[in-house]
């Protein structure tokens, strides 16, 4: 059985392809632009998360300088009150 199509019913077939790869080139196009945007995104989130991971560190650093130094006074204070006890 030979189907046989003429010359308008292909031009249209054609013409509807044509369109739809065209559709398909925008929304590619789209997508790519959208990854793109994303992409940047993510890098800005992730030096954003450094430095808050670096601000966080230094907060953790201080917290432990001031917890020796309270400490120290403590073992001072106790030493102190040991010398005292004994003169």
């Amino acid at each position: 059985m030979s189907e046989s199509v003429s010359q308008k019913e292909f031009y249209e077939a054609l013409a509807k392809v044509t369109k739809e790869i065209g559709d398909l080139t925008k929304e590619m196009t789209e997508t790519k632009t959208l990854i793109r945007d994303y992409n940047g995104l993510r890098d800005k989130i992730d030096k954003f998360d450094n430095r808050l991971q670096s601000l966080e560190n230094r907060n953790d650093n201080k917290k432990n300088y001031r917890e020796y130094i309270a400490w120290l006074v403590a073992l001072i204070n106790t030493l102190l009150a040991i010398f005292m006890a004994i003169n």
